[in-house]
C-alpha cells in the first residue's frame, strides 16, 4: 500500500537514537519503504513508530535519497503485521442456551 506518513524510528541496536525526520512512503504486511534524514545501516534492528507501539524491524538494504543526507531505507517487519484484508473477529460475548 503506497502512502506517505510521519513515523519516527528508533535504533534498537547500537545507540537507541531516535530519528524523527522519517516518513513511511510504503508498507506491506512483511515490511516497509522509509524515507529519512540520518545514518543507518542494512542488517540494523530498528523500531518504526507506525502507532503508540513501535514495531521491531531489520533494515534489509539503503539507497540515496533524493536530497543531501536523505536515505531510502527497506525494512522487514521482524514479526510480520495481520493482512489487514482479513478481518479479525471477536469471539462472540453472548450467552446462548444449549437445547
Amino acid at each position: 500500500m503506497k502512502f506517505k506518513t510521519r513515523s519516527p524510528l528508533a535504533a534498537v541496536s547500537g545507540t537507541g537514537d531516535v530519528i524523527e525526520n522519517a516518513s513511511t512512503i510504503d508498507l506491506s504486511e512483511s515490511g516497509a519503504k522509509v524515507r529519512l534524514s540520518g545514518q543507518i545501516q542494512p542488517g540494523q534492528v530498528v523500531e518504526l513508530f507506525l502507532s503508540k507501539r513501535p514495531e521491531q524491524c531489520r533494515v534489509v538494504w539503503t539507497a540515496p535519497g533524493e536530497a543531501t543526507q536523505e536515505l531510502i531505507v527497506g525494512l522487514e517487519f521482524i514479526c510480520p503485521l495481520p493482512d489487514p484484508r482479513q478481518r479479525q473477529t471477536a469471539p462472540s460475548s453472548q450467552f446462548e442456551p444449549i437445547n
